[in-house]
């Protein structure tokens, strides 16, 4: 029993007629007929009842089509992971990332890779951008997509830049930082911070708030949603807050460093290669970034 004698069974009993099963294939009729008439016989039963030009999945063939079908589905899955092992292509792939692209982006971009390498198994997480060089170091995920360090202090891992992102210092627009024509760090101490919080091995803390009145929250988006709540101002990505910028709900403070450009990039161990899919979330992001 071949896998091709099932698919041509099954497309056959779909199409209600061999010569037009035989069209869809582009095969011809004798071809169906008589890899159909070896099924049988090596079956030894009757799948198939002819009707002039037409045929009838008889009781024993509705009865084991299902199962043809999901021969035919296993056998083709089998088929597709072994080309993908071919062509360098990971059979699993453990991902880490943090929110500085927009969630409606990552979301299309998870959908095309699941369309483009169907035969990979991927997991994604999402960390606050800290956090990430660790996971990647202690082979906690395989790669790593995020707001780079500005230095890597880690043997193991090597950094890859993609683009860069804009980040912008905001705050609500009747927030009273934003009333004043011109912004020193000694007024942004006055005011409370929304900053990124990271868990290391001193603990939960948060990283280099400008200000020593503080709250630490572990993504980007919270902190966006926090600065639109109107409390306080903030550090974040141009992309996740632009909707904001352009409707005036939100401004960019006037101060000196309220608008620098930082690298957007992966993480990965320093002596892995990239494999197919790898390959292309990087062209996918580049294109993304550079469009920006």
């Amino acid at each position: 029993m071949k896998i091709s004698q099932l698919a041509m069974f099954l497309a056959i009993s779909e199409s209600g007629s061999i010569a037009e099963a035989a069209r869809r294939l582009g095969k011809s009729r004798t071809t169906l007929s008589s890899s159909l008439s070896a099924l049988e016989d090596e079956l030894g039963v009757e799948l198939l009842e002819r009707s002039g030009n037409q045929v009838m999945l008889t009781n024993i063939g509705r009865v084991i089509k299902n199962d043809c079908e999901r021969m035919v589905m296993i056998a083709n899955d089998i088929s597709g992971r072994c080309q993908q092992h071919l062509q360098g292509v990971e059979s699993v792939l453990r991902i880490a990332r943090d929110d500085a692209l927009p969630e409606s982006y990552w979301r299309q971009l998870i959908h095309d890779m699941s369309m483009q390498f169907p035969g990979t198994s991927v997991s994604v997480y999402m960390a606050p951008p800290p956090e990430l060089n660790d996971m990647v170091e202690q082979n906690m995920v395989d790669i790593a997509y995020c707001l780079l360090p500005h230095s890597n202090r880690l043997p193991n891992t090597h950094h890859v830049k993609l683009g860069e992102i804009r980040m912008m210092t905001v705050a609500k627009s009747d927030h009273p930082l934003c009333k004043l024509s011109q912004v020193v760090r000694s007024d942004l101490a006055r005011y409370t911070e929304f900053a990124l919080a990271t868990i290391d091995d001193e603990g939960l803390r948060a990283v280099s708030p400008a200000s020593s009145n503080y709250i630490a929250l572990p993504f980007y988006e919270h902190l966006r949603n926090a600065v639109l709540d109107g409390t306080g101002f903030s550090n974040v990505p141009s992309v996740l807050i632009n909707p904001y910028l352009r409707d005036g709900s939100v401004k960019v403070l006037n101060y000196d460093q309220a608008m620098q450009r930082q690298a957007y990039g992966m993480i990965q161990n320093r002596y892995s290669q990239l494999g197919g899919l790898t390959q292309w979330l990087a062209e996918q992001l580049e294109n993304y970034l550079s469009e920006g």
